[in-house]
């Protein structure tokens, strides 16, 4: 017998991947060939701290190092740098999501865009530790403000289109189990 919980969260395992998948064929495509002064949004990061903030069992620890790991290798990044900021900073949100499920989407927000500072802020300091090449300090901060502006339309697209919803206070499985 199949256990309709977790064929339901390996269905989310599977769309994230699929998701990530698109995301980084979308980034990789050269759509222009010349520099841009403005830093397009990381939808990868915005969808990691969405879905774990809605429904963290549909985005194991593991599913997001490997993606990140993945987007590191893909996108010239420091192998493993951005993966380990990314994964510090869901599991920072993650702990928290009973606080955030009562919380009005505002507070959520300003939660994300605390940790998205803290992670550029890491970042940087990182690079500037082992004196690596960094991004100038201008499409630095124009990618923290449209990632920090893309997280509502990634959080309802999330919510209205592929279903990831907050989970209620006191909701049960299918099985009547807490969640």
């Amino acid at each position: 017998m199949v256990d309709p919980a977790l064929s339901r969260k390996w269905a989310y395992w599977t769309l994230f991947l699929v998701l990530a998948g698109l995301m980084f064929f979308m980034r990789l495509i050269p759509l222009q060939t010349t520099p841009s002064n403005w830093a397009m949004p990381d939808l990868l990061v915005c969808m990691c701290f969405a879905w774990v903030l809605r429904r963290p069992d549909y985005t194991p620890v593991l599913l997001i190092a490997a993606v990140m790991l993945l987007a590191d290798m893909l996108f010239q990044r420091p192998p493993g740098l951005m993966a380990a900021l990314v994964v510090i900073g869901t599991e920072f949100l993650r702990r928290r999501t009973h606080l955030m499920r009562e919380l009005p989407f505002l507070f959520e927000w300003a939660m994300v865009a605390g940790v998205m500072v803290a992670m550029l802020v890491a970042y940087r300091l990182a690079l500037i530790i082992v004196m690596q090449p960094r991004p100038s300090f201008w499409l630095s901060m124009t990618l923290l403000i449209s990632t920090i502006a893309a997280y509502p339309l990634v959080v309802a697209f999330s919510r209205y289109v592929l279903g990831v919803r907050k989970i209620a206070p006191g909701e049960v499985d299918e099985l009547g189990h807490r969640i």
